[in-house]
């Protein structure tokens, strides 16, 4: 089983995620932060393989709250701008 978590501050962004990831039974949802304080306070509880990351997230971008980690898991960076789009 891989775990994983959605950080985004779009509940559509979430919605979204979550109908793709149903698709693929080996990955199990650990949780949904809003933000980035969310998704620190839900890390130090859950063990997780991989973050689905927005970058353009209030307060604390995607990117801010990726150097803050110590031993990041996967990122898989989302996001709704075709700027940063590749």
């Amino acid at each position: 089983m891989i775990n994983f978590i959605i950080v985004d501050d779009e509940p559509i962004a979430h919605r979204i995620i979550e109908n793709y990831c149903n698709d693929l039974h080996h990955l199990k949802l650990k949780g949904n932060c809003y933000n980035a304080f969310e998704a620190i306070q839900l890390l130090n509880k859950e063990s997780v393989d991989i973050i689905f990351l927005d970058i353009n997230m209030p307060k604390l971008t995607g990117f801010e709250f990726l150097k803050s980690l110590s031993n990041p898991p996967k990122i898989i960076v989302t996001t709704a701008h075709k700027e940063f789009a590749l």
